[in-house]
């Protein structure tokens, strides 16, 4: 026959037991802290105007999120898809976008 009784309040069973979820619980705060941490927002504006008054000493880009490239200006097809918006250069390769080869 098997016993089931818990362990008694102050016993070392008890203890390593608490300790062993309280370490559980820090490691996934500390895991929940670090991914808000890398977060990167990506401001897209669906004029080019907008865009360079959102980042005035950086380039504006064409980006396409589906894809996660964008295509500088010039480049054939800057400002044609549907699914793209403008945005900052530095703000589209923070939140990992590549970009697309002329």
């Amino acid at each position: 026959m098997i016993s089931r009784t818990r362990p008694r309040p102050g016993s070392s069973r008890c203890f390593t037991r608490g300790v062993g979820s309280g370490i559980a619980m820090i490691a996934l705060a500390l895991c929940c802290v670090a991914c808000g941490q890398s977060r990167v927002v990506l401001s897209a504006f669906r004029t080019e105007q907008q865009a360079q008054e959102h980042c005035p000493s950086d380039a504006v880009v064409w980006v396409d999120a589906q894809s996660g490239t964008y295509q500088l200006k010039g480049h054939g097809s800057y400002g044609l898809s549907d699914a793209g918006r403008y945005a900052c250069r530095g703000e589209a390769e923070r939140a990992g976008m590549r970009a697309m080869p002329n």
